[in-house]
């Protein structure tokens, strides 16, 4: 069956309030980066002990949540199950912004973003051996893809979108398993060390990316009364349901391992140490415990408002994954020379919350959700609405009229 799209109305007061409050955080983050330029990254929480800080945690969240929103629209476009439809084009659309979101967090975060350009210089500035250099070029590609991807898509032309469309969605793999290798291969940091990791982002990204799919399909389908089956989020669920297993497993897996060795100081510090919160109240209970509960349980599996809970903890529980790995990954104290050391360099880094790395932050999110909300009002990313909503519409409207 052939489905039509069309863009929103974008006249509505809600509308046009939303769009304002988010330009305002445009100039805030204008502001807030000025400010870091300027004075440097001292006005940040890092420091030399913890290098990265919100901006790198929101950086790897970033490309775990797009990964797994392009991996989400190969369920239409590849492997073509029709229930997913109505979705499809809102996830390659927010698989680029959330990617072109990673890019300003990692740019910003450099300190001095118009040197960006020499991470372009492959095999002339660039240490090719090096992660960082070969995930430039997936990040490049990867954005690429994405484009030409939502492109067929606009255009009609099915059978190269599923071509380009299964390309993308190994890409996105790599991008991501590659992402999870730059922390899964320092084997300095206790923490981060393990071969397991690169898989462990790839899974915790799926289960992200189909949380935000999920709660940004209800959201923008209400607000924008048109008709989103139950069964379309139902049916996410369930999928989310054996990923976060998949994912429990792994991170399971991940600690055991590096409790058996001796070495084992780094790992009991992100347990029990500054930060444990971080591990055990989101890694583990928001990401995991909480919604595995909710999900798995007779009466919320099939509520819509049980699911809708369960992908907005998933959300919250990953980030918290990654600032679990940044923060008291870089908290803890290397092991540089054997024995005790003495100063700052042989105790825990402090990791403070300042204001303009927040601000920075936020106006950051604000701007990939203010392209989103314009790109509905300019592009067809959603399913035209039916007779039944636009008779719902003008009932609403009637009601609201007479009273």
């Amino acid at each position: 069956m052939e489905r039509n799209y069309s863009t929103i109305e974008g006249t509505s007061k809600g509308y046009k309030i939303l769009v304002i409050l988010l330009a305002i955080m445009v100039g805030v983050f204008i502001v807030s980066f000025l400010v870091a330029y300027l004075k440097g990254q001292q006005v940040w929480g890092v420091s030399n002990i913890i290098p990265w800080g919100q901006l790198i945690t929101f950086y790897i969240f970033f490309i775990g949540l797009s990964a797994g929103a392009i991996i989400i629209s190969s369920l239409s476009y590849v492997f073509k199950k029709e229930i997913y439809e109505p979705i499809g084009r809102m996830a390659v659309f927010m698989g680029i912004l959330l990617m072109v979101g990673a890019m300003f967090f990692v740019m910003v975060d450099l300190g001095r973003p118009e040197k960006a350009w020499r991470l372009f210089m492959y095999f002339y500035l660039n240490n090719m051996t090096s992660l960082f250099a070969i995930n430039s070029i997936f990040y490049t590609g990867y954005i690429t893809l994405m484009l030409i991807y939502l492109w067929l898509i606009f255009e009609g032309k099915k059978r190269l979108a599923t071509i380009i469309g299964t390309i993308d969605v190994l890409w996105a793999v790599a991008v991501h398993m590659g992402t999870g290798a730059i922390f899964g291969l320092i084997g300095n940091r206790e923490i981060y060390f393990s071969p397991i990791k690169p898989f462990e982002f790839l899974t915790a990204a799926l289960t992200s990316g189909t949380s935000l799919i999920i709660l940004t399909a209800v959201v923008t389908f209400k607000l924008t009364r048109r008709t989103l089956q139950d069964e379309l989020i139902f049916s996410l669920g369930r999928l989310l349901t054996g990923i976060i297993i998949i994912l429990l497993v792994m991170v399971f897996t991940d600690k055991l391992t590096h409790l058996y060795f001796p070495n084992r100081e780094a790992t009991l510090y992100l347990f029990t140490g500054d930060y444990w919160w971080i591990f055990w109240v989101f890694q583990i209970g928001m990401g995991i415990v909480f919604p595995l509960v909710l999900l798995i349980h007779p009466k919320t599996k099939k509520s819509l408002q049980g699911v809708v809970i369960a992908a907005a903890s998933v959300v919250l529980g990953v980030f918290g994954e990654r600032a679990a790995l940044v923060i008291p990954g870089t908290a803890h104290p290397q092991p540089f020379f054997p024995g005790r050391i003495e100063g700052p360099w042989g105790e825990p880094g402090i990791f403070p919350i300042t204001p303009w790395e927040t601000l920075l932050s936020l106006s950051i999110v604000s701007i990939v959700v203010l392209l989103f909300v314009l790109g509905l009002r300019y592009l067809e990313i959603l399913p035209a609405r039916t007779n039944a909503s636009l008779a719902a519409t003008a009932e609403t409207a009637a009601q609201t009229g007479s009273s």
